[in-house]
């Protein structure tokens, strides 16, 4: 096998700390790989689907991050066809919730918004657009168990079903649906994981299933959280849901020339952290295989030579 990175040495180590690993800065540097990967038709199809009958939009977003998708959402929105947006996020984590709030605030005043802080979240208005952010620090289930009668046009869920059962999270969460109102849910894990270049074929196997194999560990589910992206499909029509669109999103993360782009390496680094903390002390992986493979592993990012794909899905569904 090859040694990685004889050909070109690194300019900087990339290397990440064990103390150093932000999930907030996990979800930042993951932008541009969400951004390319985001289908477009799923996407298109999603903002001609909404209401006709409103000036005015009701979206809840769950597990929301730093606010990517809020942002997108806000800067595809027709002007002239929506005059309000009503946007509640929702995340567990309360440094997500803070970069949000920052984010957001920069975000919009790039844009040309007014930004005022509210006390639960944040205001954005110019002449013709009215968006109110709401921000709230909660679990999934608990904030749908206390906020049933609260309805909403259009429920989000970006990148996060996969960490959920799924018929108990989308049973939970469809009673906060209007009549017919939208389901979007982009970038969920189908199952494919990729690196290159190989390692180990057999290695790499074993590492990659085991991995996957991670994503369920209550095997009473009815089927493994690694293949959610399909199983949306499935799992919506059951329950009396209309599938609009749908397609696939993948992440594909490679150097252009002799770097990565924007934090992507950052990113890297911690979809081998993740992996690392999974599997360490596994009992099916030698140990001492399992630790070279991520030094390995390490080392071609830091030589900007590993590629990483992950296969996932966007879907898009409306509620009957």
């Amino acid at each position: 096998m090859r040694k990685p990175g004889h050909r070109i040495p690194p300019k900087e180590s990339t290397v990440i700390e064990p103390d150093s690993y932000s999930y907030p800065r996990y979800l930042n540097a993951k932008r541009s790989i969400d951004a390319r990967a985001l289908n477009r038709q799923v996407w298109t199809d999603f903002l001609e689907a909404l209401p006709d009958d409103s000036s005015s939009l009701r979206i809840l977003e769950v597990g929301g991050g730093v606010g990517a998708t809020f942002e997108r959402v806000v800067e595809a929105l027709d002007e002239t066809r929506f005059h309000s947006l009503r946007y509640t996020l929702v995340d567990r984590e309360q440094d997500n919730i803070q970069a949000t709030r920052q984010n957001v605030s920069k975000w919009g005043r790039e844009q040309g918004y007014q930004i005022s802080s509210t006390e639960d979240g944040v205001r954005l208005s110019d002449a013709h657009f009215d968006v109110r952010l709401t921000l709230v620090k909660d679990d999934i289930y608990r904030y749908a168990e206390d906020s049933k009668i609260a309805l909403f046009d259009v429920v989000i869920a970006q990148a996060v079903l996969d960490l959920f059962d799924l018929s108990n999270i989308l049973s939970s969460l469809r009673p906060l649906l209007t009549p017919r109102g939208l389901w979007y849910l982009p970038i969920h894990f189908d199952g494919v994981t990729g690196f290159e270049p190989v390692v180990s074929p057999q290695l790499d196997e074993k590492i990659e299933r085991l991995y996957h194999n991670s994503m369920t560990p209550d095997s009473s589910e009815e089927g493994p959280r690694a293949y959610t992206g399909r199983r949306l499909l499935t799992t919506l029509r059951q329950m009396d849901n209309e599938v609009l669109s749908a397609g696939s999103s993948d992440w594909v993360v490679f150097p252009r020339g002799n770097a990565y782009p924007s934090e992507e390496a950052y990113f890297l680094h911690h979809i081998i952290h993740f992996i690392e903390e999974e599997l360490s002390g596994h009992s099916e992986i030698d140990s001492n295989d399992f630790r070279r493979w991520i030094e390995t592993r390490r080392q071609q990012i830091d030589h900007r030579e590993l590629i990483y794909i992950a296969h996932q899905m966007d879907v898009l569904a409306k509620k009957k």
